[in-house]
């Protein structure tokens, strides 16, 4: 099969998900006020899903190995998640907290860990590690901050949310962990 066409495949899909999926608030804000998108939302939630996919689909043609797939798969989607829902809603009290901005440290760190481990699954497996201890420090954070008092989250909520990412950023780093061992064992095989 032609690589380029394959490329063009994955990529008209991608776009047509993003526009499909951006026609969701399109629809809500003619229906309701609760809903209201400005041309900029719509630009950066389209680059933000468009990103997403593409990256996806370059994990998914490009990367070897399901272990190391899987870790990449995972990263990715957790990072959307955590971007998508931050800037949405906020993770602690509202999307203006100043508390908020911490949290996108934690996609710095996994694309300059990513550089500078080139990809490789013993520095991303060490990087993802990392990114799984930060929303917890977050946490903590906010729970000295006493953001779990009214209006804000209770301490249960921000202990949730925040542990849910953590569980993500763990289980890609065991992906990534179990490629490094599926890597060293097809090594020890070929000796």
């Amino acid at each position: 099969m032609n690589t380029d066409n394959t490329f063009f495949k994955y990529t008209t899909g991608v776009a047509v998900s993003t526009a499909l999926l951006l026609l969701v608030p399109l629809v809500a804000m003619q229906f309701t006020d609760e809903v209201v998108w400005t041309l900029g939302d719509f630009v950066f939630a389209g680059v933000l899903l468009f990103g997403t996919g593409m990256l996806l689909v370059l994990v998914a043609t490009k990367s070897t190995g399901s272990s190391h797939k899987w870790g990449m798969g995972i990263a990715i989607l957790s990072i959307f998640l955590l971007t998508w829902v931050n800037l949405a809603v906020g993770l602690v009290g509202h999307e203006g907290e100043p508390i908020n901005t911490l949290y996108f440290i934690i996609p710095a760190v996994g694309f300059i860990g990513a550089f500078l481990s080139r990809f490789k699954s013993q520095g991303l497996c060490y990087t993802l590690c990392i990114m799984a201890v930060i929303p917890m420090i977050i946490a903590v954070i906010a729970l000295m901050g006493y953001m779990q008092e009214p209006p804000h989250n209770s301490t249960t909520q921000i202990l949730g949310i925040n542990m849910f990412f953590t569980v993500l950023f763990s289980l890609s780093a065991i992906s990534f962990g179990n490629a490094v061992k599926d890597q060293n064992g097809a090594e020890l095989a070929s000796e």
